[in-house]
């Protein structure tokens, strides 16, 4: 089978989930605009609340690396998965502030420890494999690559803004699972390429690890999802 065709298709299955869950109009669209008391409750009952949708420079970063290969795919992969995890575990430290649902918190708990051990893995190899701190590895991925993890960079930092904005409590939890989902997303189209055509065995283990372990949450934190909409 052509490996291509098979990565294509797995990019635009991911391409197709993120527009059919692009965000509905719900209670909780906008920080700081809740309905408050009953009218929330009774919004609640009959709205779906949705997650954010995935980047579409996602996407297109994705694609950037299915072109790549050897020293070429990996440094790149390493410069944009080490700043995404550290952006993960943002997320889920203030979580671990903010929010009351023990299930949530217990997830934020998992990635902080999961990204952590990555990001630390992930540094070892680049300076044993490459003599390469992250920094010097974005600086040698090709142009394009440095675009796309510059715009991904950005809409996360704005993410993390919003989130900052919402107040503790339920609400929280809801806002952080809205974002989260669509972070996992970015991670698994990330470690897609990898997985499969890493040049050490030992990254394709660790990406397939992080595929699992994301993909594992995102249906965790849909289902969720779906339950406080009721």
């Amino acid at each position: 089978m052509n490996t291509s065709i098979v990565r294509r298709g797995a990019v635009a299955a991911l391409a197709a989930l993120a527009f059919a869950t692009a965000p509905a109009a719900t209670a909780w669209s906008v920080p700081g605009q809740a309905p408050a008391g009953a009218a929330a409750a009774e919004q609640r009952k009959t709205v779906h609340i949705q997650p954010l949708p995935t980047s579409p420079v996602a996407y297109r970063f994705g694609e950037t690396l299915a072109r790549l290969s050897g020293r070429k795919l990996e440094v790149t992969f390493f410069a944009a998965i080490i700043p995404h995890h550290r952006a993960a575990i943002e997320m889920a430290r203030l979580e671990r502030e903010r929010g009351t649902d023990a299930r949530i918190r217990t997830h934020a708990d998992d990635i902080i420890a999961n990204q952590r051990h990555q990001i630390g893995q992930f540094t070892r190899w680049l300076k044993k494999w490459y003599g390469l701190t992250p920094e010097q590895a974005r600086q040698q991925a090709p142009q394009e690559a440095r675009q796309e993890i510059a715009a991904m960079e950005r809409e996360v930092r704005r993410m993390i803004a919003e989130l900052r904005k919402v107040p503790a409590g339920e609400r929280f939890d809801i806002e952080f699972v809205r974002r989260m989902i669509p972070h996992h997303n970015s991670g698994v189209i990330e470690f897609l390429e990898p997985q499969s055509r890493a040049d050490h065995a030992q990254l394709k283990v660790a990406a397939a690890s992080g595929i699992n372990s994301q993909e594992m949450q995102i249906v965790d934190f849909r289902t969720w999802l779906s339950e406080q909409g009721r």
